[in-house]
């Protein structure tokens, strides 16, 4: 086990039960993410979320230059489906970006992170749950604030305020920055899926992201 999955695994960090995570924070609790799975799911195999990373600097840097380059956007149903499988409710449209663990706002809230053409969903406000935390329609900006071997720090910022999102293990926001950066900044969300490539599995977007271009 690396380093990274390994201190993964061992975090533990105040949860918010209930509320609404840029205005508002409530009461916490203590949330265990040994193995990310939901304690009442009793028909899955085990899903491990953390294995869907891109937990090297050399992928999350393949994926960043893809992406700026190319003008596409990965669409990973295979997030989608290990999502629906361990019991969160999951629209209809594709993510194009996750990583596994994040920690959202100054209180630090712990779930992993899920984007698609909608917005920011997370389940750091409720474990078993998977809530929207930010529309695009309320983004103006997102931000690097901080990064270092390890980690990376965002703000996205909102019409009043921004929110941080912390990613303390693992550089993946990178990727959704190069994603917002050289595509949907700019984009009207009715034309942000025209360039989806849609993956079914894990393996095989890290076949496409190690493949020759040329």
């Amino acid at each position: 086990m690396s380093t990274k999955k390994k201190q993964k695994k061992e975090l533990q960090n105040p949860n918010s039960k209930k509320g609404n995570i840029p205005t508002e924070l409530t009461e916490s609790t203590q949330i265990k993410w040994a193995d990310y799975v939901m304690a009442d799911d009793s028909d899955s195999n085990e899903i491990n979320l953390g294995n869907f990373d891109l937990d090297t600097d050399e992928l999350v840097t393949k994926a960043s230059e893809r992406i700026m380059e190319e003008k596409v956007v990965p669409g990973l149903g295979y997030i989608r489906t290990a999502l629906s499988d361990l019991g969160y409710e999951i629209d209809n449209h594709i993510p194009f970006f996750f990583t596994s663990i994040v920690l959202v706002s100054e209180r630090e809230l712990a779930g992993f992170l899920y984007v698609n053409v909608d917005g920011f969903y997370s389940n750091c406000m409720e474990e078993s749950e998977l809530q929207m935390i930010l529309s695009w329609n309320s983004i103006k900006d997102i931000e690097l604030m901080e990064e270092d071997e390890t980690s990376i720090r965002i703000n996205v910022v909102l019409e009043e305020h921004k929110l941080t999102i912390y990613e303390p293990y693992s550089k993946n926001l990178l990727v959704l920055l190069s994603i917002y950066k050289n595509i949907l900044k700019n984009v009207p969300k009715e034309k942000m899926g025209m360039n989806l490539i849609v993956f079914d599995m894990h393996e095989n977007y890290l076949n496409w992201l190690n493949e020759k271009k040329y």
